[in-house]
């Protein structure tokens, strides 16, 4: 930062100004591809949107430097090929995050959709807002400082990830949203951009920059921090902090420790150019350069991650979240509400959010269920499920299999697990980029490859078993440990095995069907699982897919250089119809369960071992990531972070505070209460007469919660529908009665006063000349007792207004005690 003399105060609000005259909120709704990013060569002037924010502006706050994807989508000087990599995508002109779209147009659109809500959201000055949007923290903020008013500036030109988390934790001690760390910086003051600039930004830069030594000490301690997780030992971990600050200091004339990605680069290339750094590299055993290659890992990983991590969560939406509250407050109504904000949504039609959730629920990314005492955590895990084996001619068999819970279903699905294989059907195979690629050798001639194609069978062994063995060996016919594992236990239903011609050419790629199997023993080949080929007659080369390597091992094991599409794509080159279908990356996106009545369910015995794996911070992918072993299948599981849970609680049923200390402690809860205002000035009338719902609400839930507690009021919702006194008579008798009986234990005379006296309750004086109570009334205990009944439903009381105004009119209900 700097300090303005008058010129330069006047430039930078002229470039100000000239930007909000050139990009107005119209002109980017209507923003082409080739408006928001060019070349050189195609846009001599460079008069784009994204060279605007970056580089006219760039005197106005920097961004610069770093990865051009933090643009979402930007335009390729370099138009050679090159192949996707993870979180990315290219074409000959353009390059973009796949999080945005499969093509250049689809992300483009999908892109400008998210800049023109930051610029609606910045002139609304709703930091919360652009908080909320998923796009990369410096390119946001810097989009939507640029659209503030210039008298009134709500945003610090300041947009460094670091240097602002330096300022929230040095100024206000604490880590704060980016948000919330410019609304404490300008709190309510009037600042215009100079006087911003002058009065926060140049002094806050001064102290915290990343030329400042407490970024420097901030960007060490990080390092340090990120070779720790890679597992260096400590001695190494201080060698490598030291070579950075020793490269700075012997052979640059800057901090690396203040560079980005773009800068170290650079610094990079100059380092290689120089002849000194080079000597002393190798003869300290290349010390510099590995400290140089982890460096630049981290830095990766520091600046680029918040918007090339495809599994970004919104911070201010939880993973586990309950809405808690008395009946009728809407509870599961706004499970719909809840699930489309965190896949993104934003309609305001309830007809519309119901359609586009039941779109979500069709393909899979929400799920509902409901607890209840016998639910268990082989309903909501996985357990084993009893089946009838017909295989035995007509005898009747029975086994049993694991069967996966509605939970372990929806985190394998998030995870690319999931797979639906049909088992006689072809067509319902869906494979992903993720599926598992085998490759397994069938011996050197083509026997064994033409039997298993016939058979559609894998099978592993010799023609002769040799002697000596011991009986896994046998079984198997193989004296490999690793094929043993890896056939038997390895291998899933599902995943893509392939057999070779030789070991550079696939001849034929299958699904497998089943688990391991066993022929009979005398038979030659007795291990064997059962595949369905997809092409049993290629002549693909492994060399191409294999990032160009060849296999040298014969046994069986996992292809990890292929992509399952990749191999796919080959095969349909090959044949003119393939019946697989692939799917999208299923880690893009996000995924909701919705667990009704969460509190009705054994909470400790349904989550198991689960309860601790959805926390944040122990979701797969970050830091502290967990895995169990489960206790039926066997295998590691662990709960993604782009797995949300939505529960909902109704506090008459059980308190927040008996709840199971585990689930309170992992849960954020949501409390929804009777909201009053729904029913502002809605009402029934009859003749002359109104009944004022809000009202009517508003005693009775007074009356409960004096008696009770407010956990046990009545909801709004009961009343949200109701157009006429018959509606109004049927939520009493159906709704409200039953619903009070419940919380008072039938104790009438309670439910009485909640009802104000208004008549639905009738007072009975016991008869004294009832022979039946003769010898009762000798007794010293009698005493004339009241009894209770609800009044008939045929009574006319019920189709009466002035029945319920009693119920909020004292005055009514005075009139009434007097005539009884």
């Amino acid at each position: 930062m700097w300090n303005l003399d008058r010129k330069e105060s006047q430039e930078l609000e002229d470039s100000f100004l000239q930007f909000q005259e050139v990009w107005t909120l119209d002109r980017v709704k209507e923003m082409t591809i080739e408006e928001y990013t060019s070349v050189l060569k195609d846009n001599p002037n460079r008069d784009d949107f994204t060279f605007w924010i970056e580089n006219k502006l760039g005197n106005i706050g920097s961004i610069w430097g770093g990865s051009s994807f933090k643009f979402g989508i930007y335009r390729r000087n370099d138009e050679g090929e090159k192949k996707p990599s993870k979180g990315r995508l290219y074409n000959q002109y353009y390059a973009w995050l796949s999080k945005y779209g499969n093509n250049q147009n689809e992300a483009f659109e999908n892109v400008k959709k998210i800049i023109i809500k930051i610029i609606q959201a910045s002139k609304n000055n709703d930091l919360e807002a652009i908080e909320k949007i998923n796009f990369g923290d410096a390119i946001k903020w810097k989009i939507a400082f640029h659209y503030q008013d210039i008298k009134n500036i709500k945003i610090v030109n300041i947009f460094s990830k670091g240097v602002l988390e330096l300022i929230s934790l040095n100024k206000f001690k604490e880590k704060l949203k980016i948000c919330q760390i410019h609304e404490k910086l300008l709190q309510d003051k009037n600042l215009s951009l100079v006087e911003m600039i002058q009065e926060l930004a140049i002094p806050l830069w001064s102290q915290y920059g990343v030329n400042s030594q407490d970024y420097t000490d901030k960007m060490k301690n990080l390092f340090g921090e990120y070779l720790y997780k890679k597992e260096s030992n400590k001695n190494t971990i201080n060698k490598y902090i030291q070579a950075i600050e020793d490269i700075s200091n012997k052979f640059l004339k800057e901090n690396l420790y203040s560079c980005d990605l773009f800068y170290f680069d650079q610094n990079m290339t100059k380092l290689n150019n120089n002849e000194k750094f080079k000597s002393e590299n190798a003869n300290g055993d290349n010390m510099y350069s590995n400290a140089l290659s982890y460096y630049r890992y981290f830095l990766i990983d520091y600046f680029e991650q918040d918007f090339l991590n495809e599994k970004v969560q919104d911070e201010n939406i939880s993973l586990n979240q309950i809405l808690y509250g008395p009946p009728g407050t809407g509870k599961t109504y706004h499970t719909i509400d809840k699930a489309l904000e965190i896949l993104g949504e934003n309609l305001e039609n309830r007809i519309d959010k119901k359609a586009k959730f039941d779109e979500y629920v069709k393909n899979g990314q929400i799920v509902f269920t409901t607890f209840h005492q016998s639910y268990g955590y082989e309903e909501f895990i996985e357990g084993i499920k009893p089946i009838i084996n017909k295989d035995n001619g007509n005898s009747k068999e029975l086994d049993y299999e694991i069967k996966d819970g509605i939970f372990k279903r929806i985190c394998n699905r998030a995870l690319n697990k999931e797979r639906k294989v049909d088992n006689n059907e072809i067509d319902d195979i869906t494979i992903n980029n993720d599926t598992p690629i085998w490759k397994i050798s069938l011996g050197p001639n083509a026997s064994l490859r033409d039997k298993c194609f016939k058979e559609n069978k894998i099978y592993i062994g010799w023609n002769k078993i040799p002697e000596n063995m011991n009986e896994e060996f046998l079984a198997l016919g193989t004296n490999d440990k690793s094929t043993i594992n890896n056939f038997k236990d390895e291998m899933q239903i599902g995943d893509l095995v392939c057999v070779f011609n030789s070991l550079k050419t696939i001849k034929g790629v299958g699904i497998i069907k089943s688990d391991v199997k066993y022929g009979d023993d005398k038979e030659e080949y007795r291990t064997y699982r059962d595949v369905e080929w997809i092409s049993k007659d290629s002549e693909i080369s492994l060399y191409e897919l294999n990032d160009n390597k060849n296999l040298t091992l014969k046994t069986v094991y996992k292809l990890w250089r292929i992509r399952a599409n990749d191999l796919l794509e080959k095969i349909k080159n090959e044949k003119e119809q393939i019946d697989i279908k692939t799917i999208d990356d299923n880690t893009e996106k996000k995924f909701v369960i919705i667990i009704d009545e969460i509190n009705r369910g054994n909470v400790s015995k349904i989550f198991g071992e689960l309860i601790t794996l959805i926390e944040p911070s122990k979701r797969i992918g970050k830091e502290e990531e967990l895995r169990v072993t489960l206790p039926y299948s066997g295998e590691k599981f662990g709960v993604p972070e782009n797995v949300y849970i939505i529960g909902t609680m109704n506090t008459a049923d059980r308190s927040i505070t008996s709840l199971d200390t585990a689930l309170r402690r992992r849960f954020e809860f949501v409390e929804m209460m009777p909201d009053l205002s729904k029913l502002s000035n809605k009402f029934v009338k009859k003749d002359q007469e109104k009944v004022e719902l809000q009202q009517l609400l508003e005693a009775i839930n007074t009356r409960i919660e004096y008696l009770l507690d407010r956990e046990k009021t009545i909801g709004h919702a009961f009343f949200m529908n109701i157009e006429n006194l018959n509606d109004l008579k049927w939520v009493f008798q159906n709704k409200i009665i039953p619903l009070l009986q419940e919380y008072f234990y039938d104790d009438y005379a309670l439910i009485n006063a909640v009802l104000n006296n208004n008549g639905m309750i009738e007072e009975v004086l016991e008869n004294k000349e009832n022979d039946y109570l003769h010898s009762i009334r000798k007794l010293e205990i009698y005493n004339e007792k009241i009894i209770y009944n609800i009044t008939s439903f045929d009574s006319k009381i019920w189709d009466n207004e002035i029945t319920y105004q009693k119920i909020y009119k004292n005055q009514i209900s005075d009139n009434k005690t007097k005539e009884n």
